[in-house]
């Protein structure tokens, strides 16, 4: 089933990981999917690759880092595209850092990308949504922005807070505008840091995921799915809403 036939969605960070497995779902799901990402060569490459298989891929770099370089790819893409349908706002950072070793340079990097950069790049596309008659924005967030104790850092939990009251508050906004916006916050999930700390920890990796309801972690695919359901029609009176992808680790 082609869900999003027709339509153009952006993904940003999306050279890896979680990010490229979603844009990887939409474009199967018949999107024109714009990969953005600040890492040019795997971000051209996964593009490349989608549109081997025959699926509507491109690649535009982008530092949600940097409100002109966000600017830029905006008025690109729309450009380029004429209406832009769905956002997803991927695009993060984080590392594991202790609460007292925690520098303001440390703060503020991350809220740079993950909270500023995400606000900034959402209202870029939300003006665009609601020239053209609406459309759907995804912030991907975390169970960490609802307190899960299993946390990389303070200033990341507390950006994934804010994606989430964001996503809410923008939905009560831009409803009357035909846009719905919602968050996913996935759970720990299978890539490559969660294999390395599996790898370094293994006796607290198995704490983890003794800890979820379902006995195991989520994959990719599984963030991907969940994006795609709210990028799509089948939830057309889903706003406003943080949605958890955990497999049961956390009950909000």
């Amino acid at each position: 089933m082609m869900l999003l036939e027709n339509k153009t969605a952006v993904v940003t960070g999306a050279a890896a990981g979680i990010g490229a497995a979603i844009a990887q779902r939409l474009a199967e799901a018949g999107a024109n999917v714009v990969l953005t990402d600040v890492d040019t060569a795997k971000g051209a490459e996964l593009a490349a690759a989608l549109a081997g298989r025959g699926l509507r891929a491109h690649f535009m770099r982008c530092d949600a880092g940097d409100l002109q370089s966000i600017a830029a790819m905006t008025a690109e893409a729309i450009a380029q595209h004429g209406r832009i349908d769905v956002l997803v706002n991927n695009a993060g950072v984080t590392r594991k850092i202790p609460i007292l070793d925690l520098t303001p340079e440390d703060w503020d990097w991350i809220q740079g990308i993950n909270t500023r950069g995400l606000f900034f790049c959402m209202q870029g596309f939300a003006r665009h949504m609601a020239a053209t008659g609406g459309g759907a924005i995804v912030n991907i967030a975390s169970i960490a922005g609802k307190g899960a104790k299993a946390t990389s850092n303070a200033s990341y939990a507390a950006s994934k807070a804010a994606a989430i009251v964001m996503s809410r508050v923008a939905a009560n906004e831009l409803g009357r505008h035909g846009i719905r916006v919602n968050a996913v916050c996935p759970g720990a999930t299978r890539t490559a840091l969660l294999d390395e700390l599996e790898r370094a920890n293994p006796k607290g990796f198995q704490a983890m995921l003794d800890e979820t309801a379902l006995g195991r972690f989520a994959t990719p695919r599984d963030i991907a799915d969940a994006v795609l359901f709210l990028a799509s029609d089948l939830s057309s009176s889903i706003t406003g809403q943080s949605i958890n992808v955990d497999n049961g680790l956390m009950w909000d």
